[in-house]
């Protein structure tokens, strides 16, 4: 019996990657000569990382209560009771520590080289400078980077592309965090763990993987191309 048009078996797939292998392998060959050129023009960023523990400076209460007993955290959060880990990410997610560290380090320029004029030591377009509120946004989604660990470290990562500025900026975060807990009087006090420093090595562009990406990205969409040309053809 003949196999019917719409009965395609696996050396029938085969059989259509076979003859267009060469379609395959072009496109593969350009896909990862693409990405490893587009890697290497992308611009080096470099990532500092520093890790603080948090504590409360006061004792008694019901939260130094209900730390002692078993189940501590699940009774807390009914309680609706933060750890003091917890109110420290509160903290470095703020406006207010986002805005001291732009501040400090004259992020709005630095966020927006293109629309500075150095030569008159002035915004571009005066009328239509940068905003603060949309610097706070870039650097606490795309810059800065927060985490707490099941043990209640918690790790501040800034990602640029000077390595030294990453670093300060980092530390900085902790200088502006420490500034706020005094002036609120917030009784929770940090110890730095580990300090940032200027990273050695670039943490991305991550070239081995993008033209791996790239590679395996190119290969599905030749098969599809490959498979799409035998089906016109039939």
């Amino acid at each position: 019996m003949e196999q019917s048009d719409n009965e395609k078996t696996v050396l029938d797939y085969l059989n259509a990657i076979r003859r267009r292998k060469r379609m395959l392998i072009i496109l593969f060959l350009a896909a990862v000569l693409s990405a490893l050129v587009v890697s290497l023009l992308l611009p080096k960023y470099y990532k500092a990382t520093t890790v603080i523990i948090a504590a409360e400076s006061g004792a008694g209460g019901l939260g130094a209560a209900l730390s002692a007993l078993p189940f501590a955290g699940a009774l807390a959060g009914a309680a609706g009771i933060q750890t003091p880990a917890d109110k420290i990410m509160v903290i470095l997610k703020s406006r207010t520590v986002a805005e001291a560290v732009i501040q400090r380090f004259n992020l709005l320029r630095t966020f927006n080289e293109t629309r500075w004029d150095a030569g008159k030591n002035t915004w571009k377009d005066p009328d239509a400078p940068p905003l603060m509120q949309d610097a706070v946004k870039y650097l606490t989604e795309s810059v800065a980077a927060f985490s707490k660990s099941k043990e209640g470290a918690i790790t501040l990562s800034v990602e640029w592309k000077d390595p030294r500025l990453a670093a300060d900026m980092a530390n900085f975060y902790i200088a502006a965090l420490t500034g706020f807990l005094n002036e609120k009087a917030i009784n929770v006090t940090i110890q730095v763990v580990d300090r940032a420093v200027p990273a050695e090595r670039k943490s991305r562009p991550k070239i081995m993987l993008n033209m791996v990406l790239a590679g395996v990205m190119s290969v599905v969409i030749g098969i599809f191309i490959a498979f799409f040309l035998e089906y016109l053809e039939k």
